[in-house]
């Protein structure tokens, strides 16, 4: 939903990177940075720092997406920092949402609705991005989606801002969504699969 407003962010980024790049920074070192810091929210979140979490997310979103910028910008593009960027992209939303499993495991009175809510939030992520990486790898495109990575950490980041009540139904709507969003993506692979076996 959010993919159109990716040139606009690239540009507003842009400044930054150029500064990084004075600084020989490598695209790798911030990508690995941008994780630390998701890893660092995910135990704010379990402590139930929401604020700090949230600042923390912020800060490491700017660094995911400026190491995409400082690699165009400084020609250091490579297959391994592609590979990197991604498998990051995934521990950081595993790393954020396994804090708050820690917080509804430390509550007085065990939430198990809060529990289950972030093990379908964490599946339903995984699925979302694993359904398009296999259908990248397999040369099928795959581009729909209700909610892709940038919408659940903006809908996390609203529930880490408002805190432990409103974050569970924020669970519930990921769930939901990246639910409608793994069928779609499966629909549109069967319909590109079917339009590439009448080509062929």
């Amino acid at each position: 939903m959010l993919e159109g407003l990716k040139p606009f962010y690239n540009a507003v980024l842009r400044p930054a990177a150029l500064f990084f790049a004075k600084l020989r920074i490598h695209p790798n070192h911030l990508t690995v940075f941008g994780l630390l810091l998701f890893a660092l929210a995910g135990y704010m979140c379990s402590r139930a720092r929401w604020i700090e979490a949230l600042l923390l997310v912020i800060s490491g979103a700017l660094m995911d997406g400026l190491d995409g910028v400082l690699a165009r910008e400084t020609g250091q593009k490579t297959t391994f920092g592609a590979i990197l960027d991604s498998s990051c992209d995934r521990l950081t939303e595993i790393f954020l949402l396994l804090g708050i499993l820690v917080f509804y495991l430390k509550l007085p009175q065990i939430n198990i609705p809060g529990i289950l809510f972030c093990f379908t939030s964490i599946t339903g992520s995984i699925m979302v991005s694993y359904i398009k990486a296999r259908c990248e790898g397999a040369g099928v495109s795959c581009t729909r989606g209700l909610l892709q990575r940038p919408e659940r950490l903006i809908l996390l980041s609203f529930g880490l801002l408002t805190g432990q009540k409103v974050m569970f139904y924020i669970l519930v709507l990921i769930t939901a969504l990246a639910t409608v969003t793994v069928i779609q993506r499966l629909f549109e692979a069967a319909s590109q699969c079917r339009v590439s076996g009448q080509q062929n």
